[in-house]
């Protein structure tokens, strides 16, 4: 392990400074060749081969230098399972302090916790929320450098990177991460893996698959204590019993984490419970109660841009077509630049146009946007806009489209 920690370093170092492996050969009265196979792992790297690499930059460069405490690996890993824990209980804002510590010290970075120095930097960024995406491919081509600890970990903010660019590559990742996770002994971290297996699932249409991780995942939070997942962890299950459509239990989810609500003390929670009840509503075809939920959780200033499709759609559904414009209108000001709301925007400005007997715009919008919705499955639109086009072409007394829209839905129902 040593071996390969030397033979990673000793390159990262070199192209960090700009270095040509000619004038490092030079300096340890070696060839090109042989220090070449160093850093290819084909040469073994001595103990005084290194140092001598460490000595030739810190001769050339007066502010780097290297500590070979060997405990400061213990130390770096000792903190990534801290940083595991706070995840797992929802406290990672309170790790921040320690991890800016310790990233402000360069005898970290430049030791033999170098490559867990580098895990800890991208999970300072997660938990500050910060991009942190760049950090994964530099992690990955040194991945058998950590121990499954970390390589979970990795694997896990991947998986989450993935999730929040809608790309169902996330499932195939956490499932690594819980497999790296079995025998990691940290109470409720395999735990928070399905829960973010449950999300991928969720997100994916596969709510069957998520229901089967409810169960044990929930049991497994409460012997460790982790009560704000938990609560999550209950949200998620009212938002899949809604996708399996069953709206009685989601129903009694939703109803019990309201009166509830103040033994949580985060209105943040509760805007997301009422915006998902609305959309739960909306799909019942209760749409005064859709737009009344909708109308608490925006008060409670929950940002999520599906809001403005229940509220823009109920209100077209109960027949107050300004109410819709208006909420469309007030979409549009937000000026949202996230890909999520420049697709809720598009079915919005596809209901705008419907309702503005924008037939020609309507007709050019509605189709292209069916297809974009493959990949955004979980907006779950695509049922208004097969209706929308439905009731386009019946008023148009255009049977030939219609025919066509009405083939497309069913296919789209059958699969």
């Amino acid at each position: 392990m040593k071996n390969t920690f030397y033979q990673y370093y000793i390159k990262w170092l070199r192209d960090f400074f700009y270095i040509g492996q000619s004038e490092i050969a030079d300096a340890l009265y070696m060839s090109v060749s042989a220090y070449s196979k160093m850093e290819q792992g084909k040469k073994t790297i001595r103990n005084e081969d290194f140092e001598a690499v460490i000595h030739f930059y810190e001769g050339r460069k007066e502010s780097y230098s290297f500590c070979f405490d060997e405990q400061k690996k213990e130390k770096a890993n000792t903190l990534i399972r801290q940083c595991i824990v706070s995840f797992v209980y929802r406290s990672q804002k309170e790790m921040l302090p320690e991890l800016e510590n310790y990233l402000s010290d360069s005898a970290n970075l430049h030791s033999f916790a170098f490559f867990e120095t580098k895990l800890l930097e991208m999970i300072y960024e997660y938990f500050a929320d910060l991009p942190f995406q760049e950090r994964l491919p530099f992690l990955f081509e040194h991945l058998d450098l950590f121990d499954p600890t970390a390589q979970s970990m990795i694997y896990d903010l991947y998986g989450l990177s993935k999730l929040r660019n809608h790309d169902n590559k996330a499932i195939e990742l956490f499932q690594i991460a819980k497999s790296l996770s079995i025998l990691i002994h940290i109470p409720g971290w395999i735990d928070l893996i399905d829960h973010h297996l449950i999300l991928a699932y969720l997100q994916a249409m596969k709510p069957e698959k998520a229901f089967l991780l409810f169960e044990e995942c929930g049991h497994e939070f409460q012997i460790a204590g982790a009560h704000h997942r938990l609560l999550n962890l209950k949200f998620n299950q009212a938002h899949c019993y809604t996708k399996l459509g069953l709206f009685e239990e989601s129903n009694a989810c939703y109803e019990n984490m309201i009166q509830t609500y103040n033994q949580v003390a985060d209105a943040q929670f509760l805007g997301m419970v009422y915006g998902n009840y609305a959309w739960n509503k909306l799909l019942q075809k209760e749409y005064r109660k859709a737009v009344d939920l909708t109308q608490k959780a925006i008060q409670l200033q929950y940002a999520f841009a599906d809001l403005y499709i229940t509220l823009a759609y109920s209100n077209y559904q109960l027949g107050q077509p300004e109410d819709a414009l208006d909420a469309i209108a007030a979409f549009r000001r937000q000026n949202r630049k996230d890909s999520r709301s420049k697709m809720v925007l598009k079915f919005l400005e596809v209901l705008e146009n419907f309702l503005l007997g924008r037939k020609k715009t309507f007709e050019r919008l509605a189709s292209p946007l069916l297809l974009q919705l493959e990949k955004w499955r979980d907006l779950e639109v695509d049922l208004f806009v097969y209706q929308m086009l439905i009731d386009h072409y019946t008023g148009m007394e255009d049977e030939h489209s219609l025919c066509a829209v009405q083939a497309k839905l069913i296919d789209f129902l059958m699969h």
